[in-house]
């Protein structure tokens, strides 16, 4: 069995679409396209489980690069979870609330001249 992972999927592709487009090159035993789960759309990739590594590699010459609705499929043998580079860890910072600090008189009527009186009764 060869798993492959197929990157850049039209949102409107299924699981079956998947299916019936590698069935060409061999016996597909799985197909999935990954969806979100809150809103149930396409995440734009998938997955597919072939019986031989021959006709796995023939689906992928045939259809890495190939335009699918406007779009560049992006087919490779999928890397198990194990030989993954390492996730860049998401550190969040904490949320540290500024402060502004107000120097006296900075926003006082006399440090802008047009705002001064002074400068009324000088006229």
């Amino acid at each position: 069995m060869t798993n492959i992972f197929i990157a850049n999927l039209d949102w409107e592709i299924t699981s079956e679409d998947l299916k019936t487009t590698f069935s060409a090159f061999g016996t597909v035993l799985y197909a999935h396209v990954v969806y979100e789960k809150d809103t149930k759309r396409s995440k734009g990739f998938g997955y597919i489980e072939m019986e031989t590594a021959d006709g796995a590699i023939a689906a992928i010459q045939a259809l890495n690069g190939l335009e699918v609705n406007g779009r560049k499929l992006d087919v490779k043998i999928a890397s198990p979870k194990e030989n993954r580079p390492p996730r860049k860890e998401v550190v969040e910072k904490p949320y540290v609330k500024k402060t502004f600090d107000k120097k006296p008189g900075s926003f006082s009527s006399r440090s802008n001249p047009r705002n001064s009186n002074d400068n009324k009764e000088n006229k």
